[in-house]
């Protein structure tokens, strides 16, 4: 019986060469070695980062083979390396993120190559049959499973990578409530470190959202004085208690002028993190205008001796606490996942478009399967 199938993914060659479909023959029998298992995808999640490094593949220095989009997945196993560990095995239903960079594997394909040794973001896929009728009925078990590790990972790592402790009189303050990461943040906040206070800064129209995902406090950033709002926030109803962190999801330094009067002192183990930078984060910029802002404001806000506050800027590791956590958190039924939309796969440009828009309220899913 022939072991070759037909690979589907979407990739590009570089920056100026657009995302397209690519297909080819693989070998399944052959396409993996003993320490990895073989994935049959079918969902997988969008990310702005797939965006940026698109747009970051200078001709000039990135390589002219393909790169595939994608870190987010959920699947099946069809293959399995005899130096796997046992508790992989064929047939298993799982779910994770892949770290890379302009990598020849990317999650949006129906077939990826995983080493679950160097990519320990991974798990087996949990039941949401919790979530609304609506949900369920909009989203396969696989959609849903796909959409969170990255982002639940990065807000894990924002609320746990700096050592900070967590209680009901603890207060955090979100800029970008809306985005993924942020709702993510909320609910690991709420319902499992019960953190006491957390204030979201979104945009108007996006009040009702955030209520929902469980903000004590909301300020409009597209309303008159919005930083005064905070600053008076602080001193009543919070009675001068400053926050703990103040976690930046979309990029902004207008808090640095005030950072005195909203952040506990520096002793105090009070963290302001980004993973955006000091700027609104611009996609058709990529990776290389990321890295030309960021530089100068990290180092200076970061280890600059006279800094007035403790300033990291938070990355994204393989790590397999998170997924844990993610795992803990749907078994008691207090997580649902940020979803924005789903798209077939022969509708990426849809999906890359709508990611593209800066509208999406969640994920983006793509369904390389579709039952």
């Amino acid at each position: 019986m022939s072991s070759i199938v037909i690979q589907r993914s979407v990739t590009f060659i570089n920056g100026e060469t657009p995302a397209k479909l690519t297909i080819k023959d693989i070998d399944l029998d052959k396409c993996y070695n003993d320490n990895e298992i073989v994935v049959k995808v079918h969902s997988a999640a969008l990310n702005p980062v797939d965006l940026l490094v698109h747009h970051s593949a200078n001709r000039h220095v990135v390589s002219s083979g393909l790169k595939t989009y994608g870190r987010d997945y959920a699947g099946i196993i069809v293959k399995k390396g005899r130096k796997v560990d046992p508790k992989f095995q064929v047939g298993d239903k799982i779910n994770g993120q892949i770290t890379h960079l302009y990598g020849e594997q990317g999650s949006v394909s129906n077939y990826l190559v995983v080493n679950p040794a160097q990519n320990a973001s991974i798990g087996f896929m949990n039941d949401f049959g919790y979530l609304d009728f609506d949900i369920k009925t909009h989203y396969n078990e696989y959609d849903l499973n796909a959409s969170y590790p990255l982002v639940f990972g990065t807000a894990y790592m924002v609320l746990f990578n700096n050592g900070q402790h967590w209680n009901t009189n603890s207060k955090i303050l979100v800029h970008g409530a809306s985005t993924a990461v942020s709702q993510c943040l909320i609910q690991i906040a709420k319902k499992h470190l019960n953190v006491g206070t957390v204030v979201g800064i979104c945009n108007s129209k996006s009040f009702e959202y955030n209520k929902k995902a469980g903000f004590d406090h909301l300020i409009a950033y597209d309303e008159p004085e919005y930083l005064e709002k905070v600053q008076a926030l602080v001193k009543d109803p919070f009675k001068g208690e400053k926050f703990d962190l103040i976690f930046d999801s979309v990029g902004t330094s207008q808090y640095f002028p005030i950072i005195d009067e909203i952040l506990k002192p520096r002793n105090e183990n009070s963290i302001y993190t980004t993973i955006a930078g000091n700027d609104k984060l611009k996609y058709e910029g990529g990776l290389l205008d990321y890295a030309r802002r960021l530089p100068f404001s990290y180092y200076l806000n970061s280890f600059n001796p006279w800094r007035k506050f403790n300033y990291v800027l938070t990355m994204l590791g393989p790590k397999s606490e998170y997924m844990e956590l993610a795992s803990l958190m749907i078994h008691k039924k207090q997580f649902i996942p940020p979803l924005d939309s789903v798209y077939k796969l022969d509708d990426f440009q849809k999906a890359l478009d709508k990611l593209n828009s800066n509208k999406a309220k969640g994920k983006v899913i793509i369904r390389i399967v579709d039952e």
